[in-house]
């Protein structure tokens, strides 16, 4: 993994947690609120960082895949 790819992690991780604790309106357990916003939090980052990730390694494959394929049909054709 790339280092600039780390941004598909981090970036849902904090928008999740910013939203997370705007919606804490309770005064009852802060704490336990506010760790459970934070798992919350780097689950859905776990997540869609993953799933950016391995889209972005399909997207790369399903090229190379092409690519490969185009060049065996021109060997095969330059043989006859």
């Amino acid at each position: 993994m790339e280092e600039h790819e780390i941004r598909y992690f981090v970036i849902p991780m904090i928008v999740v947690f910013i939203l997370g604790i705007a919606t804490i309106s309770g005064p009852t357990f802060p704490v336990f609120e506010f760790m459970i916003v934070g798992l919350i939090a780097v689950l859905i980052g776990t997540i869609c960082g993953w799933l950016a990730v391995g889209i972005k390694l399909l997207v790369k494959l399903l090229q190379t895949w092409k690519e490969h394929r185009a060049v065996k049909k021109v060997i095969v054709i330059s043989k006859r």
